[in-house]
């Protein structure tokens, strides 16, 4: 992935990863992300029986590690990648066909799903690729439960240290721009941290990289 030819291939393959080459890409982004997703699912404090939606699946690798946090654990995925879902089914299947994973061809800004359905919710390096990321917010407080969780996990825009993706698709977020969309969505935040990821190589140069996280909550007043 050293060449620029390679390198713009792999950006225009992230939002939406397409045919043999999208499948090669998701496999290095699950190299890529297995830090931040980690520090997600753990973050999520998920239990038995709780009713889990990750947004952006991927082709559903870290499924496994959702399910393996407890009992019953009912896991929904979307995405708006065919190429991943159908890569998800395939590693999946054992869990698909034992009813505990439910797959779903869907987009953030309208989901098929109905008020309240999830208590623990979250999406990991998908809110540079969101149209309207306020219409997306008001969408997933729709479908939380009051009691619920919902976690935003991407990699802030920091000077010098960006992957120089935003010119083929991505919108590249400082912190207090996606704490000004949570706040016209309604959540409050009850925790934000801020990690730092293991120095990386990509495109020819060394990126030290930070993954920040935001455990959001609903208001008391329900605006959904």
């Amino acid at each position: 992935m050293n060449s620029p030819m390679d390198f713009e291939k792999v950006a225009k393959q992230l939002a939406h990863p397409t045919g043999a080459f999208g499948v090669e890409v998701a496999l290095g982004m699950n190299h890529l992300n297995q830090f931040i997703n980690k520090n997600t699912y753990d973050l999520l404090q998920i239990n038995d029986s709780d009713k889990v939606l990750e947004i952006g699946l991927g082709n559903g690798k870290f499924i496994k590690n959702i399910l393996n946090y407890g009992n019953n654990i009912c896991y929904t995925g979307i995405d708006i990648s065919h190429t991943m879902i159908t890569e998800a089914k395939k590693l999946n299947d054992k869990f698909i066909k034992a009813g505990f994973v439910n797959l779903i061809l869907a987009d953030i800004e309208k989901m098929p799903f109905l008020k309240e359905s999830f208590n623990k919710i979250c999406t990991i390096n998908t809110i540079y690729f969101w149209k309207n990321p306020t219409k997306a917010l008001k969408e997933v407080y729709r479908i939380l439960r009051k009691d619920g969780l919902f976690i935003i996990s991407f990699r802030p825009y920091i000077e010098g240290q960006s992957l120089n993706f935003s010119e083929y698709g991505f919108t590249e977020y400082k912190t207090e721009e996606v704490e000004s969309i949570i706040h016209k969505a309604n959540f409050k935040i009850v925790e934000k941290k801020s990690l730092s990821e293991a120095p990386i190589e990509f495109n020819g140069q060394i990126h030290n990289m930070v993954s920040q996280y935001y455990l959001l909550k609903k208001t008391k007043a329900n605006h959904s």
